[in-house]
């Protein structure tokens, strides 16, 4: 990181006008290089500037060591944001990863991560108050889905832990993953909990219409601003007017970020060139795809984890 900072002539242009307060939009001029893509909030936690607000400061740079493949990254993209997360090449890069990469330690621990995140006590069932998954009788008459899961672990567990654990949540339960999984699941298992398997493509047009609700989780963290809003911009054509668009993932404060915040975003950046949000980023994509954030219930305040409810707009 610090690196690539000397690289791109950050630090020399702060040291020429040393009073000078930068803002990152600045910085980003002087370097010609985006300004998500500076990764300035992954060197808060190693006192190298101070985050202010809605655009961050630089100060006093000190040595530190970030990883070493987010060098290499920015330089292939020529410091700008690619036209979709996983178009360039990246430590997890590839149809084989564990094959065909020599930095195996990496993308275990990256994967490790990953897992630890999910595995942790609380999920988002424990703050969303659930009576605004409840169908009326008018939804049962009628047959409406309660519940589409967008992407998945290999058991579907969102689905699987609402039917199980909260009865008074009725009605049916869409389960979609893409085709690569689709064999990982069984449908007579998953019918036995009231949960239908459907290959789908988050990209693609939502065949499920006016669910009460659409859940994501760590889906959207994956993709970049533009896929980002074209996936919301699918479901908002398929929501009904009280359907909720629950995103289950990572908000960073908008500054002061701690480092179990900040280090998540750097690993999906230099792994997967992807990234982590701050409630002003998601608002911006929500907005931008014709929804409204209704609310934010955080349930892990150590990394942010939370759910975002969107309606539309």
């Amino acid at each position: 990181m610090l690196q690539l900072g000397v690289e791109l002539g950050l630090f020399k242009a702060i040291d020429d006008e040393a009073e000078r307060r930068w803002t990152v939009a600045e910085l980003a001029e002087v370097a010609g290089a985006d300004a998500t893509l500076l990764c300035i909030r992954a060197t808060s936690y190693l006192d190298v500037y101070t985050e202010t607000g809605s655009d961050r400061v630089l100060r006093n740079a000190t040595n530190g060591a970030m990883f070493q493949t987010m060098p290499v990254i920015l330089q292939r993209q020529q410091t700008q944001l690619a036209a979709d997360a996983g178009s360039i090449e990246t430590p997890l890069s590839g149809s084989s990863p564990a094959q065909n990469l020599p930095d195996g330690a990496a993308i275990s621990g990256f994967v490790a991560m990953m897992r630890a995140r999910r595995e942790r006590g609380r999920t988002w069932m424990d703050v969303l108050p659930l009576e605004l998954l409840r169908l009326s009788g008018r939804d049962f008459g009628t047959a409406r889905t309660n519940f589409v899961q967008i992407g998945c672990s290999s058991i579907g567990e969102q689905c699987r832990a609402l039917r199980a654990g909260f009865p008074g949540v009725l009605g049916g339960m869409s389960l979609q993953v893409r085709e690569a999984v689709v064999s990982h699941f069984y449908r007579i298992e998953l019918a036995g909990y009231g949960i239908g398997l459907q290959v789908h493509n988050p990209d693609s047009v939502q065949p499920v219409l006016g669910a009460k609700a659409y859940y994501m989780k760590n889906v959207l963290h994956d993709c970049l601003d533009e896929k980002c809003v074209s996936v919301l911009q699918r479901l908002r054509q398929a929501c009904a007017a009280d359907s909720l668009v629950l995103i289950d993932e990572m908000v960073l404060p908008i500054a002061d970020s701690k480092h179990e915040q900040a280090q998540p975003g750097l690993r999906m950046l230099s792994y997967l060139t992807a990234m982590e949000r701050t409630r002003l980023q998601w608002e911006t994509l929500i907005t931008r795809a014709g929804l409204q954030l209704q609310r934010i219930y955080t349930y892990d305040t150590e990394l942010g984890d939370s759910v975002i409810v969107a309606v539309r707009a």
